[in-house]
């Protein structure tokens, strides 16, 4: 008797198969390179970009002058912190990312236009309109909540969700 001996890409199990069993090895090695090639896609999710912030991010650097004067503060530019808010459904996203260059990330958007974007532990990926994608640390999670009460009908309020992380650390956006 022949066997043929099949060994799973993660390195697991070995599947023992007779010479009558060949088709099925085939059909498992075509499941297993489908797997493989499906494993580097990324499922988005949709929504709507709702506000792109850009802000500069400066500091002060006190330098001394002579003795019994006042210290000049003089302004150091440091960055620019760019804030996206994404809804999608009820829930709005808020994540952040930062520049050392004077690059204008926010263009790249416009506002109320659809916005796809996927997650990856506490940070968001917004997909770029050309290619690739922005990498944000997702600050925050708010309920939209639309109010059954008369006395405020059509007012909408916000809640917030729990947290991710408690502690984030902002990426340089990329």
């Amino acid at each position: 008797m022949r066997r043929i001996l099949v060994r799973t890409a993660a390195g697991g199990r070995i599947i023992s198969v007779m010479k009558h069993g060949l088709p099925l090895v085939v059909t498992l090695l075509v499941l297993l390179c489908a797997l493989e090639a499906h494993a580097g896609q990324h499922i988005y999710r949709t929504g709507v970009l709702k506000r792109v912030g850009v802000r500069d991010l400066n500091m002060r650097l006190p330098m001394p002058t002579a003795p019994g004067q006042p210290d000049v503060d003089i302004p150091l530019h440091v960055g620019i912190n760019y804030q996206f808010e994404i809804q999608s459904d009820t829930i709005i996203y808020v994540a952040t990312c930062w520049s050392k260059g004077k690059r204008n990330y926010g263009s790249e958007w416009i506002v109320n236009d659809p916005a796809e974007f996927r997650f990856d532990k506490d940070k968001l990926f917004l997909k770029r309109p050309g290619k690739g994608e922005l990498r944000l640390a997702l600050l925050t999670r708010l309920r939209v909540r639309d109010s059954q009460d008369e006395s405020t009908s059509g007012q909408t309020s916000i809640e917030p969700l729990p947290a991710f992380a408690t502690q984030h650390t902002v990426p340089e956006c990329r």
